[in-house]
């Protein structure tokens, strides 16, 4: 009989991990609270229940003889993995009180802060009143964020303090801890740093530019590897090593999103989880890697230190969240043929007929691109709103 594993969710984002532990001979259960996301359908088995809620998860697997979990692309996935993981005495996850410390906002920057590596200055607050006094004193532009949400939810860039006000109360209206921190502005460049841990050392590297064109708070498109990389590399792993030593932290996936700022990479946010828009596709392109099934031998407890790395020709590569400007009903999308003869996979989100709701957020499509120059692709990339022709009623 197969052993039987969970894996948290079933988004697009989600599918790739699906389907590879049925290909490592997994029988695969999904759970969450909306019945018709696709990798549900892909999965051996579908138990509706909320991933974010921890107890219940806990009961589901214990209720049905599951062996192992895996987190989906979304932090409270990762904190319900390893609660359950640590009720369970299961390996694979970081400690319940460690995941809680990375994927909050608010005391990840503390760790920070303490541990002396770079942050950028920020106050934490747990009511709204306090929060709106801080702004009035504070030098302009900050950052309002909710402390435990992600995709940009409850992330706002203030200027005045009428702006902080209104911000600081949406942010506390949907943070589910009712924590925010508010933080100095960033203007620098945005990327991510994507690692691998096994022995609490980095075993492989893989690096984006970040770009939020539609939304400046959500992720639109990235492109591989980041510009300047090697410039922040070292710092960079110097925290992710000292980090994973100092929490004693489990193999998988480590990455930070940071900002660099007069050469210095400060943390904006961090994950120990697979990503949204089936980013670990683009890892497997530049580095070879086999980073899903890392992910999922990590998860539950496998050996993850001889994985092999197959020969890669990709030099440059990306993907492309396609978004209308406006709401409304989408009839048909066109991506010029330059543009199209670089993709070598493509998920289609919506179809003709669907409605936008929150253009500022929905995703028509997603594409996968090549290119054999980083210059020409990341000048590019910026100029594909203005090309790919979106028809909406």
């Amino acid at each position: 009989m197969k052993s039987k594993i969970l894996i948290l969710n079933g988004t697009i984002s989600e599918i790739p991990i699906i389907q590879k532990a049925q290909e490592m001979g997994f029988h695969v259960v999904t759970t969450g609270n909306m019945p018709d996301l696709p990798g549900h359908k892909v999965a051996d088995e579908y138990i509706p229940e909320d991933y974010s809620n921890y107890e219940a998860v806990l009961k589901l697997v214990q209720e049905n003889g599951i062996q192992g979990i895996v987190s989906c692309a979304n932090d409270f996935g990762v904190i319900t993995s390893s609660y359950v993981a640590e009720k369970m005495g299961w390996k694979g996850h970081d400690t319940f009180a460690n995941s809680c410390l990375m994927h909050h906002k608010d005391s990840l920057m503390e760790y920070f802060l303490k541990k002396g590596f770079p942050v950028a200055e920020f106050k934490n607050f747990d009511d709204e009143n306090s929060a709106v006094e801080y702004c009035r004193t504070a030098k302009f532009p900050l950052v309002v964020k909710a402390s435990d949400l992600t995709g940009g939810k409850g992330i706002e860039r203030v200027d005045t303090i009428e702006q902080a006000k209104d911000c600081i109360k949406k942010s506390f209206a949907i943070s589910r801890r009712k924590h925010v921190v508010i933080q100095r502005y960033l203007g620098g460049v945005q990327q991510s740093i994507v690692c691998f841990l096994a022995g609490r050392k980095i075993i492989k590297t893989s690096s984006s530019n970040i770009y939020c064109m539609r939304n400046p708070y959500l992720v639109q498109a990235e492109t591989y590897p980041a510009e300047n990389f090697e410039l922040v590399r070292p710092e960079l792993h110097r925290i992710i090593e000292a980090m994973a030593e100092d929490l004693n932290l489990a193999d998988g996936i480590f990455s930070f999103q940071y900002i660099v700022e007069d050469g210095v990479p400060y943390v904006i946010d961090m994950m120990r989880r697979c990503f949204g828009n089936e980013t670990l596709l683009l890892a497997d392109e530049m580095t070879g890697f086999p980073w899903e099934e890392a992910y999922i031998r990590a998860s539950l407890g496998l050996d993850c230190s001889n994985l092999e790395c197959k020969p890669t020709a990709t030099k440059f590569c990306g993907h492309f969240g396609i978004m209308a400007d406006r709401n409304g009903i989408l009839r048909s999308y066109a991506i010029p043929a330059d543009i199209e003869s670089r993709v070598f996979k493509k998920t289609e989100l919506l179809k003709p007929g669907d409605r936008i709701e929150n253009f500022l957020v929905d995703k028509i499509a997603l594409f996968y691109f090549r290119y054999a120059d980083m210059k020409q692709m990341n000048e590019e990339i910026v100029q594909y709103n203005d090309r790919i022709k979106i028809c909406l009623e």
